[in-house]
């Protein structure tokens, strides 16, 4: 494990890891699995280090932060590279998003008009017994800023409702949190087939909340993931779609997204959201918070 930190070199070694200073160290011990979860600014060195040295790989989002990297990794790709991956957007792996989508999918709603996804929750609360501001959440040349933080909602976004047609992102830093990347994001985008989806993103919000709201002409699906609840409103009223404990179980998704690579290493199969598949949603998540518009004069231009 690299680390640097005593806070993480203390970490590995509770867990029988060995850590080590840097990648290459790392690579010295042959691994046959890697995960990228440093700092998001620094995945595309680890990528460049790793793609082609690991039998597979775990890799946090969001992949990779600007448009260089992107096309470097896709020229791998294109040249035949097709390891087993996993990129970490776990909320793929959460039952009860699945549900919705299962729900989106039987037109339970009817015929979809326009969907919501907002999701924020106060940086200060995010990692306990850390200052947030030393955090890379805080710094958006570490690739801090809510479009690359939570880019969850980009994602659920194509997983709903498949791949991104247009969009354009607003952007802003409140100056509340002494940070200097963005605090607050309003994306609006357009997908492929012409459904307009509104996704709401923050960092200032004192009650955590992750809700997507689905407009149909019979109903409208609301997904509360803090809330667990799953209900379908119509015209008679509101009505609770089943579901289990298991289907809010967000800390699972970790481990089901790791079996989902082990798996895939062992037997050759596909993962569910590789790198590859990834790269869509990348290449807009980049797109739209190089293109964000931003007020002249606020904190983060």
């Amino acid at each position: 494990m690299v680390a640097t930190r005593e806070e993480s070199v203390g970490w590995a070694r509770q867990f029988a890891a060995t850590p080590v200073a840097c990648v290459a160290a790392g690579l010295a011990a042959r691994p046959q699995i890697a995960v990228v979860c440093s700092v998001s600014a620094q995945h595309a060195a680890d990528l460049d280090a790793l793609m082609d040295c690991v039998d597979a790989l775990y890799i946090e989002k969001p992949v990779v932060i600007d448009a260089v990297s992107l096309r470097a990794i896709q020229r791998r790709i294109e040249a035949g590279w097709d390891r087993p991956s996993v990129v970490g957007c776990n909320l793929r792996y959460l039952g009860a998003v699945n549900k919705l989508k299962a729900a989106c999918e039987s037109e339970a709603a009817g015929r979809i008009a326009r969907a919501t996804l907002q999701v924020g929750q106060w940086l200060p609360d995010w990692r306990a017994g850390r200052d947030y501001r030393q955090s890379y959440s805080a710094h958006r040349d570490d690739g801090g800023g809510v479009i690359f933080d939570l880019v969850h909602e980009i994602d659920s976004a194509a997983y709903l409702f498949g791949e991104i047609g247009m969009g354009q992102a607003a952007a802003s830093n409140s100056g509340s949190l002494q940070i200097d990347s963005d605090d607050a994001a309003a994306i609006t985008l357009s997908m492929k087939s012409g459904l307009p989806v509104q996704v709401g993103l923050d960092y200032v919000s004192r009650k955590p909340v992750r809700e997507y709201l689905v407009v149909g002409d019979r109903g409208t699906l609301r997904l509360d993931i803090v809330g667990r609840q799953l209900t379908l409103q119509d015209a008679n009223g509101s009505h609770v779609i089943e579901t289990q404990a298991s289907d809010w179980d967000m800390a699972g998704t970790y481990p089901l997204a790791m079996q989902d690579l082990l798996h895939a290493w062992r037997t050759g199969s596909k993962t569910r959201y590789d790198l590859q598949r990834a790269m869509h949603v990348t290449r807009w998540m980049i797109a739209l918070e190089a293109t964000a518009w931003r007020t002249a004069g606020g904190a983060a231009q």
